[in-house]
């Protein structure tokens, strides 16, 4: 690979972890539990939960804890919650959008868990 190639892969890296976006891609449910990888160092902590066809996931990384909500639509919401019930991270997909990530949490405050609004129904995940 040439280093105009290698800047090129570099830099796209990058933007995705600056704007929170996503290398994972939701697997069907009897394949649970999906591991970590080099290309996605952060590993789901509890299976997801279908929410009329949106998929809600938790997710734990080295610095923290974030939901996911995927095959969403825009003005469908994801936060986490702690243990205390504290809802935190709320984002909101928004328009030609069909997923988005909560903001990350730190390591204290758990277990947490995932939850997500798709359709007018509100769905969460295990804790973990």
């Amino acid at each position: 690979m040439n280093f105009f190639k290698k800047s090129l892969v570099a830099t796209a890296a990058a933007a995705m972890c600056l704007t929170g976006a996503s290398v994972a891609s939701a697997a069907p449910a009897g394949d649970w539990p999906w591991p970590a990888s080099a290309e996605a160092p952060c590993r789901h902590a509890a299976p997801p939960v279908d929410n009329g066809g949106a998929l809600i996931i938790l997710w734990v990384c080295d610095g923290g804890w974030h939901g996911q909500i995927t095959n969403g639509q825009a003005g469908d919401t994801v936060w986490v919650e702690s243990a205390a019930g504290t809802e935190y991270g709320h984002r909101v997909i928004p328009q030609g959008a069909n997923q988005i990530d909560s903001a990350e949490v730190g390591q204290w405050g758990g277990p947490w868990r995932a939850c997500g609004r798709h359709g007018g129904s509100t769905r969460c995940t295990g804790r973990a």
